[in-house]
């Protein structure tokens, strides 16, 4: 494949990872050789994960059997490098607003009219308990009494952390996932270690437990979105504020300490408006101040309002507002006082507000403001900070604003608006560009946590017009080396459908081929074989012939054949077939062929073994010792430091398998170091299977410990969680009978197809696990 060249703007064309497409379109994945870490873009994917080979030999050593695995429970990478190389030489990146973001407090208000009491017992419910709830209705000041009460419990800010709730779809609140996400990286805990909720709270007390921290959540509008949450704190506090309403998930459960934010009463809104307005305003027509106080000030929010908009008509008397207040319905007080506000505020301000309301994403910071309007960074922070102060829009972090509920329904719909869309999503492409390849560096990993919410709603967008291939493709490539990154999975397939309807909407064979090929190595990550092969089938079905296949889908086939069968020769032909697709000089996808013919002498070594044949056995792992040598002088001369630790990882379980009981623990402990390094949880995880089953019965708590380490990184199904819930049940007999069947479930997924002979046998050493029987 030629290599990309300048367009007239300057910018490199993007490529797509994954299947090459013609000059006319955008140019497809190749495998490029890393240049250094700070450059590496890989969004591997996973071949070996799913199959995890499992034929076992038992060996009783002081009464605790020692399962020495004679598989592959490996990944072997499948380098999707989905972003193009661009050189920037000496120019430095800006850092984005969300970026430079904080998760400190938000300012605290001194006095909060009304709220004093509240705010105390909120301080007295969390010192006593850790963990409580702020509770009330839109606009009655939930945010500014737990805010006041995060300043009295850590006035230091290096000991606060907050984030606000609201995600990026103004119908749907954040579900519990994305909240649990969210939540995780404003403690600066690693998400690729979570795989569920009890293991999320147990972050979090990790986080905060005796450190004095008090970690603020905002704007929450489910119980669901925060049962989670450990309900003591040791130490630490966690407050959550929001309408936190009831829904089908059930309600707030009658143990969690709750702070209910009522209505004000008369006396104290006057109060709140003595602060924002002069008293003799007030005192010029008490009987009008009455009414408004009875009628409109019970709410903190309608009351700050009324007060603004005093405030900037000075001219207006009070009785003149409440006969305006009083021809409209009172639950649509605020939107009647945005309506005036919005006469007073410039034709660009008020243009701008219209396609905030318009856009499908809720909360915009200054760049994604500027792409909408198509002006200067300057002009729309003028219109942005004039809305603000009209109440219109809220800030929301540093320089990023969303635009109140209420002021949705008072604009017009802008005339421009398919133009503004088209700037903003190539906005968002360009920096999706830009900050991938800063991957894996902390201004990168800020931005996308900011911002990939935002990319996924875009790329989820119904019936795409055709200017947004290019931009839609570009997002996709850059979630997929994110997601990929942060090790989750969920998050990957839903990129990777939203690229298929995207692709389909728009008739693009190629790239919906490509987002294909991705949810089937995305499913052999997840131990779903059948699901892979579905579709391995569909990606291969909109391709035309065999002979035009890219190398990823040849590799991909070999992967998923692996995963169903034992059928080698068709593995080692889809081998033979990846390497001559492989373009001239990738050192990558060479070490990536080196290490797969390791795979396939392991595997069938595994099956002679298994029939009898020891000492053929013993030959092909022999020449697959060879075999990873070279593969990791390949990495090791490419910087491809995946490739290097995949290898290690095969090395040290084929040295095992050879009685090289030394080489293989030095080789399992450099390749869980190195896992470490690029963050794969994942692959630390199937080491320490390893390293569970080789140790001796004296040693069975640590063996214990080792293996519940590791399935808390391993998916639900999958051959390596069923090996590690088998050999758990060796060494914790007493819950021989719960691990066996969650071992068992592990490997539903070959329920009803066709399965390698590993997963046979696995199944077979699970249902002979002898059950322990209290007397």
């Amino acid at each position: 494949m030629s290599s990309d060249s300048p367009s007239p703007s300057g910018r490199l064309r993007p490529r797509l990872a994954g299947l090459r497409m013609s000059g006319r379109r955008l140019a497809g994945l190749r495998s490029v050789l890393p240049r250094n870490r700070g450059e590496f873009l890989a969004a591997m994917a996973t071949i070996g994960l799913s199959l995890a080979a499992s034929v076992i030999s038992d060996q009783v050593v002081n009464a605790l059997e020692v399962v020495i695995p004679l598989g592959l429970i490996i990944t072997v990478s499948l380098f999707l490098l989905s972003i193009k190389w661009l050189r920037r030489g000496e120019r430095s990146l800006p850092l984005n607003d969300a970026a430079a973001a904080r998760p400190r407090l938000p300012p605290r208000v001194d006095t909060p009219v009304g709220r004093e009491r509240e705010v105390g017992e909120v301080v007295d419910r969390a010192l006593a308990r850790g963990l409580v709830l702020v509770r009330g209705p839109a606009g009655s000041g939930t945010s500014t009494m737990a805010v006041n009460a995060g300043w009295r419990l850590a006035p230091e800010t290096e000991r606060q952390r907050y984030t606000d709730l609201r995600g990026q779809d103004r119908d749907e609140p954040e579900d519990a996932a994305s909240v649990t996400e969210r939540v995780l990286r404003t403690l600066g805990r690693p998400l690729g270690s979570v795989g569920s909720a009890e293991e999320a709270a147990q972050e979090v007390l990790g986080a905060l437990r005796n450190t004095g921290r008090v970690l603020v959540l905002d704007n929450v509008e489910r119980w669901s979105q925060v049962a989670w949450l450990p309900r003591h704190v040791p130490g630490g506090w966690v407050i959550v504020a929001g309408e936190l309403k009831a829904d089908t998930d059930g309600a707030v459960p009658a143990e969690v300490a709750v702070v209910q934010a009522g209505l004000l009463s008369p006396d104290e809104g006057v109060t709140l408006l003595r602060s924002q307005i002069a008293a003799d305003r007030i005192e010029a027509d008490p009987a009008s101040t009455k009414r408004l106080a009875n009628l409109f000030l019970r709410r903190p929010a309608i009351a700050v309002g009324i007060g603004r908009w005093l405030a900037e008509n000075p001219r207006v008397p009070i009785a003149a507002l409440v006969a305006d207040l009083e021809q409209g319905p009172h639950d649509h007080t605020l939107q009647l006082l945005l309506a005036m506000q919005l006469r007073r505020v410039r034709p660009a301000a008020r243009r701008l507000l219209a396609l905030l309301a318009r856009a499908p994403i809720a909360e915009l910071g200054i760049g994604g403001a500027t792409a909408l309007t198509g002006g200067t960074e300057h002009d729309t922070e003028r219109a942005m900070e004039e809305l603000s102060q009209h109440g219109l829009v809220e800030r929301v972090r540093e320089s990023r604003v969303r635009v109140v509920d209420a002021a949705r329904a008072i604009v017009a719909p802008p005339e421009d608006w398919e133009a503004a869309w088209r700037r903003l999503v190539e906005h968002f492409a360009n920096q999706a560009d830009l900050f991938a390849e800063r991957l894996p560096q902390e201004e990168a990993r800020a931005w996308f946590g900011v911002e990939d919410k935002a990319l996924l709603h875009i790329l989820r967008t119904r019936r795409p017009a055709p200017w947004a291939s290019g931009p839609f493709w570009r997002i996709a490539d850059a979630l997929e080396v994110w997601f990929f990154l942060e090790q989750r999975h969920k998050e990957r397939r839903e990129t990777a459908r939203a690229l298929a309807q995207a692709a389909k909407a728009l008739g693009d064979t190629e790239v919906q081929a490509t987002a294909e090929l991705r949810l089937c190595l995305i499913a052999l990550v997840l131990g779903e074989p059948g699901m892979a092969k579905e579709h391995l089938d569909a990606a291969s079905h909109l391709r035309t012939g065999v002979e035009s296949w890219p190398a990823q889908l040849h590799l991909a086939r070999a992967a998923t054949l692996l995963a169903t069968g034992d059928e080698f020769t068709a593995v080692e032909s889809s081998l033979v077939q990846y390497g001559q697709a492989l373009p001239s000089g990738d050192a990558t996808g060479q070490a990536t062929r080196w290490i797969n013919m390791a795979v396939l002498r392991i595997r069938r070594g595994q099956v002679l073994g298994f029939e009898g044949g020891t000492d053929e056995a013993d030959r092909l792992y022999t020449g697959a010792v060879g075999i990873l040598v070279q593969a990791l002088e390949i990495a090791r001369q490419a910087g491809d430091e995946h490739a290097g630790a995949h290898a290690r990882d095969l090395l040290a379980l084929v040295h095992w398998l050879l009685g090289r009981t030394r080489d293989a623990s030095a080789d399992w402990e450099e390749a869980i170091r190195m896992y470490g390094l690029l963050g794969d949880t994942v692959g630390q995880a199937r080491c320490r299977i390893h390293r569970a089953a080789t140790l001796p019965e004296a040693e069975h708590r640590e063996a214990a410990k080792l293996l519940r380490s590791a399935l808390r990184r391993l998916p639900a199904t999958g051959v390596s969680t069923a090996l590690a819930w088998l050999h758990l049940a060796r060494a914790e007999p007493r819950g021989a009978r719960s691990h066996r069947e969650k071992g068992l479930s592990a490997l539903a997924p070959w329920d009803g197809i066709a399965e390698p002979l590993q997963v046979t046998e696995v199944r077979r050493r699970l249902n002979a696990v002898p059950t322990y029987r209290r007397i």
